[in-house]
């Protein structure tokens, strides 16, 4: 069967922009705008990579897609993290009836965010190694293009990982981050919330705070206003 002609179009467009000497930001900016041609709700993409048992945001091409993912973390479970262990794609129709994972929920629709689809990322031996993440502002934006979106990225984002160096890029901004954070009042609300919903000390609630924003290159403020949301 020939592919459909947007399609065909979105994958030249595709090598065309690879070809060009940008950094992995801008090859995942390409990737987003490629993206966009196909859903044109598409808000924001993020590469998820996994680095000594950890997962890390990498790069992401809108700060919404960043905090989603920190959501993520925070929570340790989601539609990414869940693209990483199983190996499949991790369709959200509508966040709205998402029951599975409530911090996720509550953060993709305060910023906007109604459905995404979670691609796993393979290296050159097939083993998973973060996952690629689309996020749009229509419910089921994504719903019966999954296999095109993993044709169309899969091996292009492999090629990315293959190029970046992950390990020192990762542990080069959790060395970085104790110096950037800020918002001490909004760090100690949080830490009370999150002490009060999922009975934790406060010390393993302000590590989960940390962590959460490490991972997903943010400043901890925007992880802590997310988790006072949920007090509201």
């Amino acid at each position: 069967m020939e592919p459909l002609p947007e399609v065909q179009a979105a994958f030249k467009e595709l090598e065309y922009v690879l070809e060009e000497p940008t950094g992995l930001p801008g090859r995942l900016e390409a990737i987003g705008n490629v993206a966009q041609g196909l859903v044109p709700s598409t808000v924001g993409v993020s590469l998820s990579i996994v680095v000594d048992g950890d997962t890390f945001t990498l790069t992401s091409t809108a700060p919404d897609a960043a905090i989603v993912d920190a959501a993520q973390y925070l929570e340790q479970a989601g539609p990414c993290l869940a693209a990483i262990e199983t190996g499949q794609n991790v369709e959200v129709d509508d966040v709205l009836d998402e029951e599975r994972w409530r911090l996720y929920r509550h953060t993709s629709s305060s910023v906007g965010i109604r459905s995404s689809l979670s691609l796993p990322v393979r290296d050159d031996g097939d083993r998973i190694v973060g996952a690629l993440n689309l996020y749009a502002t229509e419910p089921a934006a994504f719903q019966g293009r999954e296999e095109i979106f993993a044709g169309l990225f899969g091996a292009k984002v492999t090629e990315l990982v293959k190029n970046a160096d992950l390990t020192f890029q990762t542990r080069a901004w959790a060395r970085e981050l104790p110096d950037r954070l800020s918002a001490r009042r909004k760090l100690e609300t949080a830490v009370g919330v999150l002490v009060a919903m999922g009975g934790w000390t406060p010390d393993d609630a302000r590590a989960k705070l940390r962590r959460a924003a490490e991972k997903a290159g943010i400043e901890v403020e925007r992880v802590a206003e997310l988790v006072m949301g949920l007090a509201a």
